[in-house]
């Protein structure tokens, strides 16, 4: 499973290559990136494997990289049209709003999809046991 590191800093020259330094440093593999820049700050999302998630955001924060925390939720659904429709709705239903979400893979007839609300705890009751921690 991948799970998500998420990083604010100031919009630079290398700034990409300076992270992606410091993880191949650590021998951790980025397995997907966003970066969207907005009024002179970079919001990157970095995908990591699970079992090397800690060591990354670690080495990150030695690095002087501020991460932010994440409310994502890793979820599981089958990989079919009308999947996430089904998901959104039932968040929405529950006033759970989605503040972001994307693909972080897929995988055997499922999609793993990382997704970003603003009451996780509510959010958790409705996904059940489409939510994966560390698969």
């Amino acid at each position: 499973m991948i799970r998500e590191i998420i990083l604010l800093a100031k919009d630079r020259l290398g700034l990409v290559a300076d992270i992606s330094y410091v993880l191949a440093k650590e021998k951790i593999n980025i397995e997907q990136i966003s970066a969207n820049v907005v009024d002179g700050k970079t919001i990157i999302m970095l995908g990591v494997l699970s079992a090397k998630h800690e060591k990354a955001k670690s080495a990150l924060e030695r690095n002087g990289f501020e991460i932010l925390p994440s409310k994502s939720l890793g979820v599981k659904l089958e990989d079919r049209p009308g999947a996430l429709a089904d998901v959104s709705r039932s968040l929405a239903e529950a006033k759970v709003n989605v503040l972001n979400i994307h693909i972080l893979g897929k995988c055997e007839g499922n999609v793993y999809d990382s997704i970003v609300v603003d009451r996780p705890k509510e959010a958790r009751k409705v996904l059940g046991s489409a939510i994966v921690e560390n698969e």
